[in-house]
């Protein structure tokens, strides 16, 4: 069904597009609603991958939310749904959504009625587009898509149609999918992925609820036409911030003198530094200098704007500079969890060197413990910038090595029962012939007398190399990660 809005309870309102918020509207100063809260670090002693397609979910030191219950300086506009309120900034979902930002100037200082929605789904958007960044999943994404195309919200649909192409769905699935919501890029993966006589369900239901200009692409693929050209991934520039409109009316400048025209209201949910620019002047802003340089300034406006670039091993290093100079909790929260996790590609070392930049000093103990035996931590102080880094890191890293010197064979690993990590106090040793088990520490020193069977990682990556597999005496099957990758297995002769 449609979605509409009343301007109060009584009255019914058919809206037609309209320009933007203007920008004469006066804003109240208020505090930065997106706080940060610290939290206490997970009893994890190491950084291990979870289970196979899980998404990684780091110990999180920085934490963001939003109440969109109460109203506060910045978010003054209600939202009625299903009876309950919900407060928004409407300069925020203005720049989200241009059939909202009709609404608001089409209902100014007035309460919006939104009908044939659920109060659960709208807080679940506002949760997505805020820089609470709830992320996709695939419960959400099929609650986001109507909502995401009913109000033109063309970069929540950029953030489903991404998880979408990652996700494992049917393929007839995807299609409709990518048909009904119009996501272009999703739909010329699918057929890219199709081959001439490629068996399809032309049966079910999702076949017959597909556009006859999609059957037509998939008939003439089946028949071997050419797979159409991809699509690029935006976004692409940063060209609409280049000129100034009704929703990005003040200029904001680089330390090098490049300009871009951005929303203030919007950069203040972001930034702390915008946010007490706002509230430390009364007239209306106009110009704003920020500390960046242009390259990071660049960054910083194309993470935040819809849709917002997916940070990645090439890119975090200007947006982690950018967010950590702009004071963007939300940011730095989500470059930290890209640093801390152990599929991100790149080196322990490139890992606390940003980090230490960025004074993330409090999670410098974690990034570390993805160093698993001393002489890799030694081969880090051998880096050409290793001076480079402050008492603190260096300290952090002598911590370290003290723990790594104190139980060289009592490495971290994870529990597959309970799926826990944590570090042995001790280890008990099984013997695969007779079942019974032993604590003599010896066993596991001795292999050419007690035949233990171990197998260890050497290398920097994930590939293991078997050492001296026996099946006699006292055994035990681990796997040890020597490296700055990541190892999975036995540890204790348990599973």
């Amino acid at each position: 069904m449609s979605r509409f809005i009343h301007h109060q309870p009584r009255d019914t309102v058919h809206h037609q597009p309209q320009p933007s918020v203007s920008r004469e509207r006066s804003r109240s100063p208020g505090l930065n609603p997106y706080e940060t809260v610290p939290c206490q670090p997970s009893s994890s002693s190491g950084v291990q991958p979870g289970p196979s397609g899980a998404q990684y979910q780091p110990p999180i030191h920085i934490e963001v939310s939003v109440d969109f219950t109460r109203p506060d300086g910045q978010r003054t506009r209600p939202l009625l749904v299903e009876n309950r309120r919900l407060y928004v900034d409407e300069h925020y979902i203005s720049v989200w959504s241009p059939v909202l930002r009709a609404w608001c100037v089409e209902c100014p200082d007035r309460e919006l009625i939104l009908a044939n929605v659920q109060y659960e789904h709208v807080l679940e958007m506002l949760e997505c587009i805020h820089p609470t960044y709830k992320a996709v999943d695939d419960q959400s994404v099929h609650i986001l898509l109507p909502l995401a195309y009913d109000y033109q919200m063309e970069g929540l649909l950029h953030r489903c149609e991404c998880f979408l192409i990652s996700h494992n769905l049917p393929f007839l699935e995807k299609v409709w999918i990518a048909d009904r919501y119009k996501l272009n890029r999703l739909l010329v993966l699918c057929l890219r992925e199709m081959r001439p006589n490629s068996k399809v369900d032309l049966n079910g239901s999702r076949y017959y609820a597909l556009s006859d200009r999609v059957k037509v692409l998939l008939l003439e693929r089946l028949h071997g036409a050419a797979a159409p050209e991809e699509i690029l991934e935006p976004p692409l520039d940063l060209e609409p911030y280049q000129r100034q409109s009704d929703v990005n009316f003040a200029a904001v400048r680089a330390k090098t003198g490049r300009l871009y025209y951005v929303n203030p209201y919007y950069m203040a949910a972001w930034s702390n530094v915008f946010e007490e620019k706002l509230c430390s002047t009364s007239s209306g802003v106009e110009e704003m200098f920020c500390p960046c340089t242009h390259e990071e300034l660049k960054a910083f406006l194309m993470a935040i704007h819809p849709p917002q670039l997916r940070i990645n091993e090439t890119n975090i290093g200007p947006i982690l500079m950018s967010a950590c100079k702009m004071e963007s909790p939300a940011l730095l929260r989500k470059c930290a969890n890209l640093l801390l996790s152990p599929h991100t590609q790149l080196s322990v070392f490139v890992r606390l060197s940003l980090l230490d930049r960025c004074f993330l000093h409090e999670m410098l103990p974690q990034c570390l413990q993805m160093v698993l035996r001393p002489e890799n931590l030694i081969q880090m102080t051998q880096q050409t910038t290793y001076d480079c880094l402050s008492t603190r890191a260096k300290a952090a890293m002598m911590d370290r090595l003290g723990i790594l010197l104190d139980n060289p064979g009592l490495q971290s690993h994870h529990c597959s029962r309970c799926k826990a990590t944590n570090t042995c106090g001790a280890v008990t040793w099984m013997c695969p012939s007779c079942k019974t088990y032993s604590t003599d520490t010896n066993l596991v020193r001795n292999t050419n007398t007690n035949n233990v069977s171990t197998t260890t990682n050497t290398g920097y990556g994930a590939n293991a190399t078997t050492v001296d597999k026996t099946q006699q005496g006292y055994g035990t099957t681990s796997t040890m990660n020597t490296g700055y990758g990541n190892a999975g297995g036995t540890v204790g002769g348990f599973k």
